[in-house]
């Protein structure tokens, strides 16, 4: 029985009602699997998270805590959102009640008997509008307001939009976001150019990274990305189901989502995770490694476990596309790794020998890891001028930059 200050939310999924969330004193978090969804699928299956296997039991307290955080905004982006709804600071459930309607993946949250709305037609937008909107981001991040009602974790400011044939649409009446925009953060200027250069480098290397185009909006550079948890089914837009690297290790993703020693996240975890539920484990780790070898070559200190995710479909993990891939040597002092390599934090101390025994402590073979790493790194030196060539506003002297640092790591030993 629930205590008159309990609140309550119901946990849907894929238009489900698969589990409840409820805040009870001190808002400590509990979630616990319905009964129902328990006997359909059976302990340890695979639903919400891999952190969250189904069981009868509750989830209490920080197990809860730490995949509903994954589920929100970070930062300043977060204080915006919470004094838009007069949200006590910290107050993740409050926040998730006004919030919850649309998250990353398939998930939503619900008061009481409350359904998820059958997905209306997008509010078009104009050209203007849309830059007005990322303009205004610093006052309404997301895209927010009373008719917008949607969460997505992360720091830095970004816009949800949905595609409309050519144009653009805001996802009201329950119509999911298909595309996320970034313009440069303060202080970092050509950022959003070069993650786009990044990104398409990386598509031309034959690594799976998300889709993305660098658009200029009202004279403004704007990395236009699509959602690889969203996809378009016979003109309807279907959310596919996904959780960062923090949430399926069961990791704090604000204080924990940096690797700082020995202890989780790391990439032999994320790796173990593919171990235990993905289909062809094999496969998923070569994708995680060609994932590695890029974060390495093109200097991102950034990849942190939340900048590394999970799609997860009939109880089944594979790994999603690479996202969040900058260059970010080039703009910030820190040459830290966001996760370590074969016990290395640091950018410039690793070498081919490093990610050679990264990749076998998985269970890779040697064969198969030197494979990736060769492949991948030969693939790169030709994809990054013809990624450049696309995008003009890219500095030529950082394409360069990211040219020695592939070739440095090919000559690197490897024994």
């Amino acid at each position: 029985m629930t205590s008159p200050r309990t609140r309550s939310l119901t946990v849907w999924l894929h238009g489900e009602p698969v589990a409840d969330l409820t805040a009870g004193r001190r808002d400590r978090l509990r979630l616990v699997y319905r009964p129902e969804v328990v006997e359909r699928l059976g302990r340890g299956a695979l639903c919400l998270s891999a952190a969250l296997p189904v069981r009868p039991a509750p989830y209490r307290e920080s197990s809860a805590e730490r995949w509903t955080e994954g589920l929100l905004p970070e930062g300043e982006t977060r204080t915006v959102l919470e004094q838009r709804f007069s949200v006590r600071r910290g107050d993740s459930f409050a926040l998730l009640t006004a919030l919850g309607r649309d998250c990353a993946g398939a998930v939503s949250f619900l008061p009481g008997d409350a359904k998820p709305p059958s997905p209306g037609p997008p509010e078009r937008q104009s050209a203007a509008q849309v830059a007005a909107s990322i303009a205004d981001l610093p006052a309404h991040p997301l895209g927010v307001d009373d008719q917008v009602r949607i969460s997505l974790g992360g720091l830095q400011a970004k816009l949800l939009l949905t595609r409309v044939g050519d144009g653009w649409g805001r996802p009201t009446s329950g119509t999911p976001s298909t595309h996320i925009l970034k313009p440069d953060p303060p202080g970092f200027d050509g950022l959003v150019a070069s993650e786009a250069l990044a990104l398409s480098a990386a598509r031309l290397a034959g690594v799976d990274a998300a889709e993305a185009e660098l658009a200029i909006l009202d004279g403004r550079p704007v990395l236009v990305v699509e959602r690889y948890d969203r996809r378009v089914v016979a003109g309807v837009v279907e959310r596919v189901h996904q959780e960062d690297g923090c949430q399926a290790l069961g990791v704090d993703p604000v204080r924990d989502k940096y690797q700082r020693s020995s202890d989780l996240p790391t990439y032999l975890a994320l790796a173990g995770v593919l171990t235990d539920h993905a289909a062809d484990p094999a496969t998923e780790w070569r994708r995680l490694g060609a994932a590695a070898v890029l974060t390495v070559a093109l200097g991102n200190g950034d990849a942190h476990a939340r900048n590394h995710g999970f799609l997860i479909e009939n109880g089944v993990v594979r790994l999603a596309p690479a996202y969040d891939v900058a260059p970010t040597v080039e703009f910030v002092r820190s040459r830290q790794l966001g996760l370590w390599i074969d016990g290395q934090a640091m950018l410039v101390a690793i070498t081919r020998r490093h990610l050679l025994r990264e990749m076998t402590a998985w269970g890779m073979l040697l064969g198969d890891a030197r494979d990736v790493l060769e492949a991948t790194l030969e693939a790169l030196e030709v994809a990054l001028p013809l990624a450049a060539a696309g995008l003009p506003v890219v500095d030529d002297a950082l394409v360069e930059r990211c040219l020695d640092r592939v070739r440095r790591l090919r000559a690197s030993p490897d024994h």
